[in-house]
């Protein structure tokens, strides 16, 4: 079931508004293949579907069916990590008005504190880690340690590393597209708001990919400055610096990851804009191994090329890495070789 009429939602109720969209519970709906869940909807806003252009539709048909498409346990894998949209839904003239999307598990809400008394449920968003322990106390944050830390790294890598075997770039990065439950016997992550994704091969449903404030990568920083250097810039090199701005890869998710990583093992104040590494370092070298500092390094490398693959994140952070000493000279990991003396290199560059 790709399309779904807007009349067939049933009763809505309305849970959270934005400033791209909407989000109603639609508690009478149920979908074919997905026993048991409970439905949101997310209803984009006028401004929203004008800047998307004609090719909405489509671009959110192929969204739903790109799921669809996969076989049965990797879908099962998917939606373990992944809230992906599961219908388009049309209205009267058969064009987008939104999609619908798995309801959040209740384990991924937390309830914070308001100063000035109450609580608001709401997601827990990964970014409530970046902060300072005593200002998440006071909002009724769990405690989260360094190990239980690592753990939820893992799973975002995880995440991440499913999305790009499967060709999907995730392009917008940010410390509230992931939410946690800290769960300390088994941590766990999902990735939300992936409509702004791209497949590879296809076009972002809604044009360009954005880069949220203070995740941009050094590319799109380098392309931002020169610009605004520019005096009085033509139009085709104002239009070339923005692309150079706009383009997200696989390398960029790598690199927002990384900066994501700083911001878990090395939270504090300011921690949310924080892209000083030596913090994180230290963390991931005293429970890792000296490799997976350099890992960090790279993957937070200005130059793109020189950016690991999420899949060496993943292997790296498996439990059996804690349980091993870093006493060998070499190691690999991906297409990536640990030389002492020389860090992570391509294998084809490693000295023997």
């Amino acid at each position: 079931m790709t399309e779904l009429p807007l009349r067939a939602l049933g009763r809505l109720r309305q849970l959270a508004r934005g400033g791209t969209a909407t989000v109603f519970l639609a508690p009478e709906l149920r979908i074919p293949g997905l026993p048991g869940e409970r439905f949101v909807y997310k209803r984009y806003t006028d401004a929203t579907k004008r800047r998307a252009g004609p090719s909405l539709t489509t671009g959110l048909a192929g969204f739903v069916r790109f799921r669809e498409r996969l076989p049965e346990p990797q879908r099962e894998a998917w939606d373990a990590r992944i809230i992906w949209p599961v219908c388009v839904v049309v209205d009267e003239a058969g064009a987008a008005d939104g999609v619908v999307m798995r309801l959040i598990p209740d384990r991924y809400f937390q309830d914070f504190r308001k100063r000035a008394g109450g609580v608001h449920r709401k997601p827990r968003e990964i970014e409530t880690l970046f902060g300072d322990d005593e200002t998440a106390l006071r909002k009724g944050l769990p405690p989260v340690g360094v190990t239980d830390r690592l753990r939820l790294v893992r799973a975002v890598a995880a995440a991440y590393g499913m999305m790009h075997k499967q060709g999907v770039v995730v392009g917008d990065i940010s410390g509230r597209n992931i939410i946690y439950d800290p769960d300390p016997a088994r941590p766990s992550v999902l990735v939300v708001d992936v409509d702004s994704a791209r497949v590879k091969g296809s076009r972002a449903v809604f044009g360009m990919q954005p880069h949220t404030p203070n995740w941009q990568p050094p590319e799109a920083l380098a392309a931002s400055a020169e610009l605004t250097g520019l005096t009085d810039p033509d139009e085709d090199t104002r239009d070339r610096l923005r692309d150079r701005w706009a383009i997200q890869s696989t390398r960029t998710d790598v690199y927002k990851f990384a900066l994501m990583t700083v911001r878990i093992l090395a939270n504090g104040r300011g921690g949310a804009v924080s892209r000083e590494p030596s913090g994180a370092r230290r963390v991931l070298r005293d429970r890792l191994g000296e490799p997976a500092a350099a890992l960090l390094d790279a993957s937070l490398s200005p130059e793109p090329r020189d950016r690991p693959a999420m899949r060496d994140w993943y292997e790296l952070l498996q439990p059996r890495h804690r349980a091993q000493p870093q006493a060998a000279a070499r190691q690999v990991s991906g297409g990536w070789v640990w030389v002492d003396g020389q860090g992570w290199v391509r294998g084809s560059q490693a000295c023997p």
